[in-house]
């Protein structure tokens, strides 16, 4: 009967996991940034209108872009790029059967489909040679690289990682493909490569160096300041730190002699305020009770 029994999902592993994050920070990182959720469903709603009609198959990967930018997760874009599969690609151009492709690999790598999304990916990566830009090509071998890493291809991702680098344009690509490939090697064993890769990288780009240089030197020093501050009161903060019980309680009066009495004497002058208030009102409403029989 196992096949009757509800088996829970299967966690992702940490390192499957940023693996995915990565994907799905690249494609926040492609929508607009005043966009807004209502926007994106009014976008899926007229994308539906127009795919509904047979007699434009192509609106159909219009649809299931749509799907990607709100949700990448969602199941709905995963089934509409299974129809852009089977009834809409060949109506489409080289440039956006590669979109097409890409999409349908990053859908089957969310749902742990690691070589169906290899081979898709690769379809795609024909398709960009012939129509891609630099920046479609960079995003297919960043795409390429999590695959490969998914599926624990040292190398060939350590391939695709140097590939991507040549297609940077500005020292921010540059940037996003250094952690993409951090993310994906580190994991897996091939820190070494990456960073020999990337070392070479920033020999020949002698500006990009000097600008993350000048970063990573702003984020030392920001860490040494903070450090400083923490350290300057890290003993404060653990001596008076609130006591989990009475023996704790006890030993932080002993250290705290000066503050607990204090403390004592303004409890006793909390409770003499009380009690002469409660007198106070307790005679007022005495009198009153009195006066009126």
């Amino acid at each position: 009967l196992d096949w009757f029994t509800l088996h829970p999902p299967v966690k992702d592993s940490p390192y499957i996991k940023a693996l995915k994050d990565d994907w799905l920070a690249e494609n926040s990182e492609s929508r607009e940034e005043d966009v807004t959720r209502k926007q994106l469903e009014a976008r899926i709603a007229e994308a539906e209108k127009a795919a509904a009609s047979v007699e434009d198959p192509t609106k159909l990967l219009d649809l299931a872009e749509a799907y990607g930018v709100l949700n990448p997760r969602e199941q709905r874009c995963l089934e509409t790029c299974e129809l852009v599969m089977k009834f809409a690609l060949p109506f489409l151009n080289r440039r956006r059967q590669g979109d097409a492709n890409q999409l349908h690999g990053r859908c089957l790598f969310l749902q742990n489909d690691f070589q169906g999304a290899l081979r898709a990916v690769l379809r795609a990566q024909e398709c960009y040679k012939d129509q891609g830009t630099k920046s479609l090509r960079r995003s297919n071998n960043a795409a390429l690289l999590r695959c490969y890493c998914a599926l624990e291809n040292g190398e060939k991702a350590g391939e695709r990682f140097k590939v991507a680098l040549t297609m940077v344009e500005t020292k921010e690509d540059a940037l996003n493909v250094y952690l993409t490939g951090k993310a994906a090697l580190d994991g897996i064993g091939f820190s070494d490569l990456m960073e020999n890769l990337w070392e070479d990288h920033l020999d020949d780009n002698p500006e990009t160096k000097a600008q993350l240089d000048g970063q990573m030197q702003a984020m030392k020093d920001l860490s040494k300041q903070v450090g400083a501050k923490e350290q300057g009161s890290g003993e404060a903060e653990d001596e008076l730190k609130f006591p989990e019980n009475l023996g704790e309680a006890l030993e932080l009066a002993k250290r705290h002699q000066g503050l607990t009495l204090a403390l004592l004497l303004g409890i006793l002058l909390y409770l003499a305020i009380a009690i002469y208030i409660s007198l106070w009102v307790s005679r007022i409403i005495t009198e009153r009770l009195v006066k009126k029989s």
